[in-house]
């Protein structure tokens, strides 16, 4: 967390800022499904862009980093009308 770079296999990660911290927030609550409303809390105070679409934005980019096929991701799951776990 301290040096602010996610790793997947060993490998750098190639995410943002905001991507970073709203992967910090879905690494923290394994296992629990996030409202859109509940992760901006916990972004509070992180210069995220925070309107609930933009979370959705973030979490593709995301996908794209670290699932073998964000077409069918199993890291970062959608709960559909509810959030992410």
């Amino acid at each position: 967390l301290g040096a602010r770079v996610a790793r997947l296999d060993g490998k750098a990660l190639d995410l943002t800022s905001h991507q970073f911290d709203l992967l910090v927030v879905l690494a923290e609550n394994p296992g629990r499904v996030l409202s859109r409303d509940r992760i901006m809390d916990a972004l509070r105070g992180h210069p995220l862009e925070a309107f609930d679409r933009s979370i959705d934005v973030h979490v593709s980019r995301i996908r794209a980093a670290i699932e073998d096929d964000p077409k069918k991701p199993k890291r970062v799951i959608t709960v559909r009308g509810t959030g992410y776990v």
